[in-house]
């Protein structure tokens, strides 16, 4: 098992780049860090903001599928309530790739890139 979520500092945390909010090149975000848990939620994590404790990233779960934008360490943590299964740990192996370059977000990437005129 790797090292919880919560076991990281605000020191861990301050190494991924600053929150901006110029995310207009989908798919070209840095992927710093990845969390996953038992129930195979995942979340790919580009950027953080200390002052608002808020990541910029990619979220993966079966019941929404995948989305992208703002998430709170907060809402992160808030997993662990509800039980061993459900802790988010630290993808100890990753290293950082382009969001683009994670196998399970190519599809989804695409999608926001290309989306169908519908007029």
């Amino acid at each position: 098992m790797g090292k919880k979520f919560s076991d990281l500092t605000p020191g861990d945390l301050s190494k991924l780049p600053l929150l901006t909010f110029d995310h207009f090149c989908i798919g070209e975000e840095r992927i710093y860090l990845h969390l996953t848990n038992e129930k195979k939620m995942h979340w790919y994590l580009a950027e953080y903001g200390s002052i608002g404790k808020k990541f910029f990233g990619f979220f993966v779960n079966k019941t929404d599928g995948i989305a992208s934008g703002l998430c709170s360490r907060d809402d992160i943590l808030d997993f662990e309530k509800k039980g061993s299964a459900w802790v988010p740990t630290v993808d100890e192996n990753w290293k950082p790739m382009a969001a683009k370059e994670v196998p399970i977000l190519v599809e989804y990437i695409k999608l926001m890139i290309c989306q169908p005129d519908i007029t």
